[in-house]
């Protein structure tokens, strides 16, 4: 039987494996957000289109970084979240978790920063 005083907090490895996807989420919530409530606050004859690109870059940026700090520094970023790995074959697992599902949501994260620069800012929204 394992001893419950050594095993992770459930919260913690959740948060850890879960923090790209996170991420990923509330950028999404951040930039689509202040996008459409800028959109219908600056709905008359011209749209705030450089105000929305450049929140949406530098909201971008940021999750970049995060994500970034998130793939090369995954002890770092356990140690942040209070996630202890005692088992040396449970610990590869999370952290090779953490790393993949941190780059799928890299791959997203910039996917929707740059497709600020391809579609029209506030033409669906009129």
């Amino acid at each position: 039987m394992k001893n419950p005083a050594r095993e992770a907090p459930i919260a913690s490895a959740i948060l850890f494996l879960l923090s790209g996807p996170t991420l990923w989420a509330g950028h999404l919530l951040l930039v689509y957000g202040f996008q459409s409530a800028t959109c219908v606050v600056g709905s008359g004859s011209v749209a705030p289109s450089a105000l929305i690109q450049t929140w949406v870059v530098l909201a971008t940026l940021g999750a970049i970084l995060v994500l970034c700090f998130g793939i090369f520094f995954p002890d770092r970023l356990a140690h942040m979240l209070r996630y202890d790995m005692p088992d040396p074959h449970n610990r590869t697992f999370s952290i090779r978790v953490e790393r993949l599902l941190s780059l799928l949501s890299l791959t997203g994260v910039i996917w929707s920063g740059t497709s600020i620069f391809l579609i029209d800012v506030c033409g669906i929204l009129r």
